[in-house]
């Protein structure tokens, strides 16, 4: 059981034991409360937009979130940079000299940007999260009020031509390599432009023919046309041919006996008119001489009338046989003629069709590369455009918009030093009360049982009162060792 009069008894026996630790922790914490310089916050909002440059659906809006969350990431990482923290400070000064600091002779070290790069937060508004919205905040910690603002205002100035540079630099970058991507787009689309103009130099006149022939694939051409056309005076020209032919073996035969002519179709002789007049003739005269010796006798006038006049007719007829065979026999080499030219000219139709099927392959992929090469030049312009755009703005336009003034805090952040002070006291109280009793012996603070009297009295087993037990006190390095005695005993354990 505790008892209360032996801790007293202990501390008052043991006082330098737990006096000295809370003294010396209280010592060192007035000294922190004192070195220790006051900070102050403040907190500049900040509003970040999107190049309008090549974005003309929604300009100065983000398209999708995670461009706003790695744009807002970028600021953060360039914030606390090394370089921006550096022209920060430089412009800012040193902070006023204390009554402890010496004087300085270089600003900033090396030590004062690390320092200021941990005062510098870059963070979203209260309960959303970072890079899900356009507005975030910049928060800065100086050693006074004044300083705070001027920290976070130059801050954002530096932070403003960094961008500025890093958008400058990009911007060069792209610029770099769509000209040098326009120049190879340019090579390549002229070499193909060259082999296409030496293709259709060397199709001529049929180029607007393989155009449409690559275009439609089975489109009906002026060359198309041409062949059937000619084709098709090919053979109405075979076809006279045979017919004039057959009529004249018809005639050559009917020279010797116009009755062979009687039997002649009347389409044969569609070409020779007057032939056909006058085989009508005869017919129509041999019916009438035939009629008449019907009627009349061999010696009547009407009938050698009519026998004189077939005559005439079957004499004028022998006449005309032998013209239309001279004309005929002309005619067929006239049409012989007719038909190697149309021959020909079919032959160089044709040839002129197959070579042009030939090189259709060639120029339709010669025409699409072509087409393609235009395309991705025209791409890479537009894009070199953008970026020429982007970075004439760099130097004209700038992403970040301040919102307001920056708010500083009104009291410094963090414990003031009476806090401070008071945290110390009671943590070196609480540590050399804890080193006393890990170092006394606990039986001296419990309270003695008491024993049954004896005969005469006195306690059994009881210490004569002249043989008191003193209370033995340690020193401070003896109480160490007890303790780490202990120790090892209750680890053997």
């Amino acid at each position: 059981m505790i008892d209360p009069p032996k801790i007293l008894a202990v501390l008052i026996a043991h006082r330098y034991r737990w006096i000295v630790p809370a003294v010396v922790i209280t010592i060192a914490t007035v000294g922190y409360a004192l070195l220790k310089p006051k900070m102050w916050s403040a907190t500049q909002t900040l509003v970040l937009r999107e190049i309008s440059i090549g974005g003309l659906d929604r300009p100065g809006s983000f398209a999708r979130p995670e461009d706003m969350k790695t744009a807002q990431e970028t600021i953060q990482a360039i914030a606390r940079s090394r370089d921006v923290v550096t022209k920060t400070l430089q412009q800012i000064g040193p902070p006023p000299e204390g009554w402890l600091e010496a004087e300085r002779k270089a600003w900033p070290t090396g030590d004062d940007i690390a320092a200021y790069r941990n005062y510098i937060s870059v963070s979203s508004p209260s309960g959303t999260e970072f890079g899900t919205t356009e507005i975030f905040s910049i928060h800065v910690e100086a050693e006074s009020q004044e300083r705070a603002a001027m920290f976070a205002n130059t801050l954002c100035d530096e932070l403003d031509k960094q961008l500025e540079q890093v958008r400058d630099h990009k911007a060069q970058s792209v610029v770099t390599e769509l000209e040098e991507s326009e120049r190879l787009a340019s090579d390549v689309l002229n070499r193909s432009t060259v082999k296409l103009s030496k293709l259709e130099g060397e199709v001529g006149s049929d180029l607007a023919e393989l155009r449409i022939l690559n275009e439609s694939g089975s489109g009906d051409g002026n060359l198309r046309q041409q062949f059937v056309q000619v084709e098709a005076e090919l053979r109405a020209a075979r076809d006279q041919q045979q017919a004039n032919d057959e009529l004249l073996s018809l005639l050559e035969a009917a020279a010797g006996n116009p009755q062979e002519l009687l039997a002649t179709p009347n389409s044969l002789l569609d070409s020779q008119p007057a032939l056909r007049r006058l085989k009508d003739g005869l017919v129509d005269a041999q019916l009438r001489t035939a009629e008449l010796q019907g009627t009349r006798t061999a010696e009547h006038p009407a009938v050698l009338s009519a026998i004189e006049s077939e005559q005439e007719v079957r004499d004028h007829l022998f006449r005309e046989i032998a013209v239309a065979v001279r004309g005929l026999k002309a005619e067929r080499s006239v049409l012989k003629q007719r038909i190697e030219g149309y021959a020909s000219q079919r032959d160089q139709i044709s040839a002129r069709m197959v070579h042009l099927a030939e090189v259709r392959a060639s120029y339709g992929n010669l025409e699409n590369e072509v087409r393609q090469r235009n395309e991705k030049l025209a791409e890479v312009q537009r894009n070199l455009a953008d970026a020429r755009s982007s970075l004439a703005a760099a130097h004209a336009t700038s992403l970040l918009t301040r919102v307001g003034v920056p708010e500083v805090s009104d009291y410094p952040i963090g414990p003031s030093r009476k806090l401070i002070v008071a945290a110390g006291l009671v943590g070196g109280l609480a540590c050399g009360l804890g080193l006393l009793f890990l170092t006394v012996n606990p039986a001296q603070l419990a309270q003695p049982v008491q024993p049954e009297s004896s005969a005469n009295g006195a306690p059994a087993g009881a210490r004569p009162e002249s043989d008191p037990q003193p209370i033995r006190k340690l020193s401070f390095t003896d109480a160490l060792i007890h303790l780490a005695k202990r120790a090892s005993q209750a680890g053997s354990r």
